[in-house]
């Protein structure tokens, strides 16, 4: 549901009148591409709920199968795309910050993405969730004038939320509050206020000859992924996919997750609530995709125009016993869509290389002719959009992803939507095999079993190398933990998996691996750990 009139004089920056491209760049929010309506892994999850992102982008774009982030969580992982720096580089050990322990200030300062372009005469325009601490970027970045056009959700978590930060080009802004029952754009629904306000301010750069760059941030399908109330049973005959590795006891696992006791009915009932949530808030997103099309088309932009579609990390329900979260070094968390289509992209196509989110920024700033800041880790992919079957054997064949933990939580950490009417056993996702259950306490061994454990800051602290090399005939994920992330002497454990032969990471060989590999795998890990800048793989 689109209202694509009611629109308001924007001025419109920048005098190069030049012939760049224009970009929209769109990145959802807890995407995943592992879990679709099999029982088998799936290359493209949850954007088969999504037609016009496989029609418009996929059939018309390229699409990186081996595209992962660099930290699966939201506020570290949208500080790399938008900084393209590793997280090493933008929180521990190297700089202090105060969201999930990295200092966003990377991702809106004049080295980042949105200060890049505009610095160099794009009218940036942004809209949605940048970073988990919203208010505290969005003004930093009203007074480093990084960013033209500011139209977004402040309390993003909220769906129906009613604030909204105004920034405009000549220094103006203030919070707008909209009226619950009767909103502009006929719906306090966030994603479609997101949509409609992007299309307000499109609807006037496009009237210009200087380049836009379009940031369109929707939150969903995070939790409690509340869908349009026009689209609340749109999945409702759904379910979450029971793959070979769901409830799965893995003794391989680290602490937190090998104590984990066999997952309810209970339990997956709200996970089948929460999979169809996803997937009807997805539509909403869709729609943006369709109607922003349009509009470039209609407006003779669109052959001019790179549309970019990405997540900042995966998802699982209920894989290895872990219920609805993010935060792990596996296949389901790391994994993203990625999509790009415009000018010299060829259609329906897939690259293999290995990609990270840190690569975004500088390929952005590649296609835009904009060299690329030194202090960048990552490097731009171009040459694989161009041509996705170049087999260029200098590109990495490792990349580096890391995580720190943000806090030890339960499943009953995520709020699910629901119409109201009882659908499951309890009120909401239990923490353990019995919903009452309140203390939960991480033991060594096997553990009481009496709580599902999420995320520890015991045993949940990892780097991971993700290595895709088929000249050596390895596909391996190579895993170090320390709760102490110094990296020294013998760590707290250690994954090895061959995901060839293991693809569900259901058997950990570490043990049995032989030893001048671990040595080899460790060297080469500790290394990119170091990295920084032209200097990182």
């Amino acid at each position: 549901v689109f209202v694509v009139s009611l629109v308001t004089a924007v001025s419109v920056e920048g005098s190069l009148g030049d012939n760049r491209p224009n970009f929209v760049f769109l990145l959802t929010d807890d995407q995943d591409t592992r879990l679709g309506q099999s029982t088998e892994y799936s290359d493209i999850g949850s954007l088969a709920s999504m037609p016009a992102v496989r029609s418009l982008l996929m059939e018309k774009g390229v699409r990186g199968l081996n595209t992962m982030v660099n930290t699966p969580i939201c506020c570290p992982s949208r500080t790399e795309t938008f900084s393209g720096r590793y997280y090493h580089n933008i929180g521990p050990p190297n700089e202090v910050g105060n969201c999930m322990h990295v200092n966003t200030t990377n991702a809106i300062g004049p080295k980042g993405m949105f200060g890049s372009l505009k610095e160099h005469g794009y009218s940036v325009g942004v809209f949605g969730k940048v970073t988990n601490d919203q208010g505290n970027v969005l003004d930093k970045a009203m007074k480093m004038d990084t960013m033209s056009y500011i139209d977004s959700p402040i309390d993003y978590n909220n769906f129906l939320g009613v604030t909204y930060q105004r920034f405009f080009p000549n220094g103006t802004n203030y919070v707008e509050t909209i009226s619950p029952k009767d909103p502009i754009f006929s719906t306090p629904y966030q994603t479609t206020q997101i949509g409609n306000r992007t299309m307000r301010w499109l609807e006037e750069v496009v009237k210009g000859s200087d380049p836009f760059f379009a940031y369109i941030g929707p939150h969903a399908p995070h939790f409690p992924a509340t869908p349009a109330p026009w689209y609340e049973n749109l999945w409702s005959n759904g379910s979450a996919p029971v793959t070979p590795n769901y409830n799965f006891s893995d003794p391989g696992k680290p602490q937190h997750i090998r104590q984990n006791p066999p997952l309810t009915e209970d339990v997956k009932c709200w996970e089948d609530q929460h999979f169809r949530d996803r997937w009807s808030s997805l539509k909403s997103v869709d729609e943006i995709v369709e109607a922003v099309h349009d509009l470039l088309s209609k407006s003779g932009k669109l052959n001019n125009t790179y549309f970019i579609y990405t997540s900042d990390h995966g998802y699982k329900l209920g894989q290895w016993r872990v219920g609805t979260s993010k935060q792990h070094p596996y296949e389901t968390d790391i994994h993203v869509p990625f999509i790009v289509s415009g000018p010299n992209i060829p259609h329906n196509q897939t690259f293999k290389q290995l990609s990270g989110n840190v690569d975004i920024l500088p390929t952005i700033l590649d296609l835009a002719g904009i060299v690329t800041p030194s202090t960048v880790d990552g490097k731009s992919i171009k040459q694989f959009l161009f041509n996705p079957n170049h087999d260029n054997n200098s590109w990495r064949k490792h990349i580096l992803i890391e995580y720190m933990s943000v806090g030890t939580y339960y499943n009953d950490h995520s709020n699910i939507w629901s119409s109201g009417a009882k659908i499951c056993p309890s009120s909401g996702p239990p923490r353990g095999p019995n919903p009452s259950v309140k203390n939960c306490v991480e033991e060594t061994g096997l553990g009481n079993g009496t709580c599902y454990f999420v995320d520890s800051t015991h045993s949940n602290n990892w780097r991971l190398l993700r290595i895709v090399d088929p000249s050596q005939n390895q596909n391996l994920a190579y895993v170090e933990y320390d709760p102490q992330w110094k990296w020294e002497g013998q760590l707290q454990w250690y994954e090895l998996y061959d995901l060839d032969t293991d693809p569900y990471q259901m058997d950990n060989i570490y043990a049995s691996a032989d030893e001048k590999l671990k040595q080899q795998l460790h060297e080469m890990l500790s290394a990119y750990y170091e990295c920084s800048g032209s200097a990182c793989p």
